[in-house]
């Protein structure tokens, strides 16, 4: 029979074998939707479907095309308030149930539009220079996780589990974009997308997962603790974006967008460290600890292409509907390191392996808005206040494993131009998403998630 003491050293060797964080931090978690969405309040109280409307100076973000419509020089400021709750579960595990909340409040989108005064080859042209937050990263939570294993000799190891994970960091752009009429109603865009830290934003994003572990074996004791964290920092590359605008008729207007693909770079670190120690009957502790891990490299982070297509149709000068669609293929989302290997940031699965390489069904967003606008029925009533009303409806789906996750939203604004000089937008937006991430937390059985999140916009608009 075996000792005590060699009992106990063969549970610690399975446990620091076994422990491992329940949240893989090779993955890179979304506050909102991953796919590419445009700038400022208008559009998001219309569900973001803006692709063929786009007449506003965030469309260098929906459809560059559409810069060509505007009339006057403007600039325009955009903020955002995220806000995410998190409820988790899990059969068989009532420790797993519990809600959690993250926000964050940034700056969206700068931007200053001018539309040229002269005609370019006899055409309008316009052009601006602006700045756009792309992805926020803001995620934390903390998990709880009680197991139990029956070991070959008949003893049993019960481990309680407790982890904390917390992610912080955005992407932005700096982008000048210009539009021009290639005729009377079809009009091309091009948006160049600098992808580099500014005042505002410093493009990089940290994951740090901290936790604690409480294993039994009988009379014997091992408590773990472990932290990791992963730097991304000073991300820069670019790409572009290409618009096209159509006014089929006086009503109708196609649009479409492209965003090419691109890989960035961006200066990698991670620090990691864990130890054990041991409590066993008739026996001093038995501490064992490694030196912490350390590792710095440059990598490359690839984005993927996303191609957007919307219509619209102007009922007349007081309703406009819309509708968009967006598809995006999330195989092509992957870093590469030292290892050369091209690493899925959306489960961690190594892209590279001949009969496992991950992959996932392309996704698709749909989105409805409308928007009324109240004009007087009057013609001589002055126009010193215009209001105007906007809803929406999407469904959004988000890249996982087998199948997307998916999600679904509403939408609701309002907006006020004063003495047709300022406009002022407010937005609110509701997105749900039901029985999703499962890539993000494994190893629990019937782990399930249900996502809420409300985000809010306000823009202002100068015209001159």
């Amino acid at each position: 029979m075996s000792s005590p003491s060699k009992r106990a050293c063969r549970a610690l060797f399975i446990l620091w074998a076994a422990a491992s964080t329940l949240v893989h931090a090779q993955e890179l978690e979304f506050s909102v939707s991953p796919s590419p969405v445009g700038s400022g309040a208008r559009a998001a109280g219309m569900g973001d479907a803006f692709v063929a409307v786009a007449d506003d100076a965030t469309a260098a973000s929906w459809n560059p095309a559409g810069l060509v419509q505007l009339e006057r020089p403007e600039v325009s400021v955009v903020g955002s308030y995220n806000g995410i709750i998190e409820e988790f579960g899990a059969s068989w595990h009532d420790e797993i149930d519990s809600w959690h909340r993250e926000k964050s409040i940034d700056v969206n989108f700068l931007s200053i539009t001018y539309p040229l005064p002269v005609l370019v080859l006899g055409r309008n042209m316009s052009v601006g220079l602006y700045y756009q937050q792309k992805y926020d990263f803001s995620r934390q939570f903390k998990l709880k996780y009680n197991s139990g294993q029956t070991r070959n000799d008949g003893n049993v190891l019960s481990q309680y589990d407790r982890t904390e994970f917390t992610q912080d960091g955005s992407l932005s752009t700096i982008t000048p974009a210009f539009a021009i009429e290639l005729t009377k109603r079809l009009s091309l865009g091009v948006a160049a997308n600098f992808w580099r830290s500014t005042p505002i934003s410093d493009n990089s994003w940290t994951q740090t997962i901290e936790g604690r572990s409480l294993a039994q074996q009988g009379a014997n004791l091992f408590y773990t603790q472990f932290s990791k964290e992963e730097e991304y920092s000073d991300f820069s590359g670019e790409n572009a974006t290409f618009g096209l605008l159509w006014n089929v008729t006086d009503k109708w207007n196609v649009g479409a967008r492209f965003d090419c693909a691109f890989t960035g770079e961006a200066d990698y670190s991670i620090t990691s460290s864990r130890s054990i120690m041991s409590f066993t009957p008739g026996a001093s502790g038995m501490p064992l600890q490694l030196a912490p891990f350390t590792n710095k490299e440059k990598r490359d982070v690839h984005f993927p292409a996303t191609l957007a297509a919307g219509v619209s149709y102007r009922a007349n000068d007081r309703l406009t509907l819309s509708f968009d669609i967006t598809s995006t293929d999330w195989s092509d989302f992957y870093f590469r390191g030292g290892s050369n290997n091209r690493i899925s940031l959306v489960n961690g699965g190594n892209l590279e392996a001949v009969w496992f390489a991950p992959r996932f069904e392309r996704t698709y967003t749909v989105r409805f808005g409308t928007e009324y606008v109240f004009i007087p029925r009057q013609p001589e009533e002055k126009l010193d206040r215009l209001w105007t009303l906007r809803a929406g409806l999407f469904y959004d789906q988000e890249p996982a494993t087998h199948e997307p996750d998916n999600f679904w939203g509403a939408t609701i604004g309002l907006g006020l131009l004063a003495k047709g000089r300022v406009n002022i937008d407010l937005a609110y937006q509701l997105r749900y998403g039901h029985d999703v991430n499962a890539d993000f937390v494994r190893g629990i059985e019937g782990f399930n998630e249900d996502a809420f999140q409300n985000r809010f916009l306000i823009s202002t608009v100068i015209y001159f």
